[in-house]
Parts: C-alpha cells; structure tokens; sequence
C-alpha cells in the first residue's frame, strides 16, 4: 500500500518522526564526535607511551651504543616482544647505521617497517636520541601499530551504536507519546468541528487541556462558538419573527379579517386555479354565488357590530355545511361565495345550494335578539355555463339576483334565459 506524502500525514505521525529524525542526527553527530575525541585521545596516549619506552630502551641501551656492542643493544630491544603495539625497533649509530633492530613477526598485524616519524593511519614511528654524559651517541627508533587502537575504536562504536539504538526505541516510544499528548487537543477540535459540521449544533464546546497555545486555541474556538451561538439563536429569533410576519401578511392577503373565511383575493386566484383545470383536463366546476338576505337591515337597526357577529356566525354554518374540499370565501360585504371542485355537476351544486339555504334559514341568537335573515344563491357551471372566471361570475351573479328577484331564500341555477329575464321559480 502506498504511502502518504509528509505533508498529508496526520500531525501525530509528523511529530514522531521528526523527533526521531532529529534525535538520530543529534546522537550520530555526538557519536562521531565522541569517536573522533576518542581516537585523537588514545592515538596521543599511545605515542606518549611509545615514547617512554623509546626512552627507556635508550637509556637502557645506552653503554652498547657507545661502545657498538651490537649484542647488548639486541638483547636490550628484544625487551620489548612484551609491549605487542611494538612492530618494529632499531638503534642508529650517529652516521645512521643501524646497530641492532628488533622486528616483531610478519604474521602480527600492522608489522613492518616504516622510518618517517610521525603519525600515521596504520602506525606511528617515535625517534628519540640515545644521550651518555649529556652526549647524544645515536637514536632509537620505535614503531607501533594503531590496531588496538582501531579494535578499541571499534568495540566503542558497536557499544555506541547498540546504545545508540536503545536510545532511539525509546525516544521513538516516547515521542509517540508526547506527540500523541501534544496533538490531543487539536483532534479534539477536529472532530468537534466535524461534530458541528454535521449537527449544526453550536452549543458544543471544546475541552481546554492546559494555558498554552493549543488551550488558548481552545477557548478561542469556544469563543467563537459563544458569538455563533448567539447569531445563531438571533438568526433563528428573527426568522422565526419573519415566518410569523408572513403568515401576518398571508393572512391579511388571503383571509378575511371578520369571519376568517378566504378573502375576494383568494377567490379570484382559486377560481382562475379551477376554470384552468377544468379546460386542461375536461373535467367540472360549479360556482355559487351567496348574497344574505336582510343582511343590510339588521347592519342599520342593531348596529356594525351585530351585524360583524351575524357575519361569523354565518361563515361558521358555512363550513359546517360544506366538504373539506369545498372553498368558501367571503368577496363582499354580505356576500359569499363557494366553489365545489372535484367534477361537480348541477345535481351536486343544487343539492349543496338547497343544504346552504336550509343552513341559513335558521335563526341566529346574538346577544338575546333573534335574528333571521336567510340567503339566496346562484349557481352556474364550468364548462356548461362559462369557460372563463369573467363569465362564470356573471352568470351565477345573474342566477342569484333571479333567486333574490323571486321571493328571496332560494337558489337558481344559470340558464341562458336569464338574459331575458324571463325565467321564472
């Protein structure tokens, strides 16, 4: 599978590994410095030592040379087969023949001989004269072997690496953790932005672990959801307010202020809704057309009043009488009107009109007075009578004053004949 880049990692994963890259540099630059320190250290102390035991065997070897007993000085450099850093020994008479050499086995690494003085990387090679009575009578050269220097070297550098490695488990451990710690706080904000994201809940707020940056970071955020909390509260409040305003506006639009019932403004839109469907899907409507009878007379002799109470009481007998599908609405000061939808045709339009009439001729009680008044109707049809709003309207207007013409507290239903006038009960 393949990896994410660095950049898309989680911060967690980001945390660790640079601490641990950062830890293995810093370990392995301490490391190669403690190597380095080591090396020049031990190579330093070894050439110190060399050189002591190149004093040693001069001093020692001192009367062969003088006197160029080739013997003694080989038996005073055959000393040193127990120092196993000695490769190589000579004295040097002062014209610079050798008078005696010592020369530890082939085999033993790094033996051989090698007359520049100095430090090498595979040896050193230490001159120090031969001094009788404050004389110098000749030289002794010493060379040593840098390879238990270099096995040293290498037994603390597998210790160091091993050490090394220890270390890095552990600091891998541990930084896991204190990642872990340290990124805590930020998925925390993470899913609980996630969380409000989704539920739109801004009351949620975040945990703050501590007063550095990320708890600072913390309350902020919780801040922030405080003043959107509010906006939002305030937004929902002012919605809220705008709704209950249009339903204000709706109703002052559409319902009539008195009774309750649909207002002209409706009607006409309803009506024109109705007339639409009819001629698009060859189906029915009727229109009844209320005027109350007496409605005026009761206005003048009991007053606005009474007559705005008879007006509801009406509206409620209205609706008791009709079909929840049925429309009914209140266009005129005592006039009313009623759409029946729903493939209505003239047997169901008189039989509503005849029930609406009955409704009506009943008394209305209010405030002690018996009052009655009574309705006449008009009723015409969409298609039969008209296929426009206009012409419907006319003709159940036209049906209704027959009715009222005609003893009043009745119905007619629209003929053609009513144009004449000469349609009789």
């Amino acid at each position: 599978m393949r990896s994410l880049p660095f950049k898309d990692r989680p911060l967690r994963d980001k945390l660790t590994h640079t601490g641990f890259l950062l830890t293995a540099a810093v370990m392995a630059l301490l490391l190669l410095t403690l190597l380095a320190y080591q090396m020049v250290v031990q190579r330093n102390a070894l050439a110190e030592a060399i050189r002591v035991h190149a004093m040693v065997i001069g001093s020692n070897g001192a009367a062969a040379v003088m006197f160029h007993d080739a013997q003694e000085a080989q038996e005073t450099l055959n000393s040193l087969t127990h120092i196993p850093d000695i490769t190589w020994a000579a004295f040097l008479l002062p014209d610079g023949q050798e008078l005696a050499t010592y020369q530890r086995e082939a085999k033993e690494e790094g033996a051989g001989r090698v007359m520049a003085e100095g430090i090498g990387w595979r040896s050193l090679l230490v001159r120090q004269p031969v001094v009788l009575h404050g004389r110098v009578i000749g030289n002794v050269v010493v060379q040593a072997s840098l390879s238990s220097l270099y096995r040293s070297l290498a037994y603390q550098t597998a210790f160091g690496l091993h050490a090394a490695a220890l270390a890095l488990f552990l600091s891998l451990v541990l930084s896991r953790r204190m990642a872990s710690s340290i990124v805590q706080p930020l998925l925390s904000l993470v899913q609980l932005t996630e969380q409000i994201s989704a539920k739109r809940d801004f009351s949620l707020r975040a945990i703050v672990y501590g007063g550095d940056e990320a708890g600072r970071l913390a309350q902020s955020f919780n801040d922030l959801m405080a003043q959107l909390e509010w906006h939002d509260a305030r937004t929902s409040a002012e919605l809220q307010q705008r709704r209950l305003a249009e339903q204000q506006l709706n109703k002052l639009a559409y319902y009539d202020p008195v009774t309750g019932l649909h207002n002209r403004h409706y009607f006409k839109e309803k009506l024109e809704t109705a007339v639409t469907e009819v001629l698009r899907y060859g189906t029915s409507c009727a229109l009844l057309f209320i005027d109350l009878d007496d409605f005026k007379i009761v206005n003048d002799t009991l007053g606005h009043e009474t007559g705005d109470t008879l007006l509801t009481l009406v509206a409620e007998r209205l609706r008791s009488t009709l079909r929840s599908s049925d429309v009914v609405c209140r266009i005129g000061g005592d006039e009313f009107a009623v759409i029946l939808e729903s493939r209505a045709n003239a047997t169901q339009a008189t039989q509503v009109a005849s029930n609406i009439v009955g409704a009506l001729s009943s008394s209305f009680g209010i405030d002690g007075h018996q009052i009655n008044i009574g309705a006449s109707l008009g009723i015409s049809l969409c298609p039969d009578h008209a296929s426009d709003t206009v012409s419907l309207l006319r003709n159940a207007d036209m049906a209704m004053y027959h009715a009222k013409g005609n003893g009043k507290n009745n119905f007619y239903l629209y003929a053609p004949e009513m144009e004449g006038g000469s349609v009789s009960p």
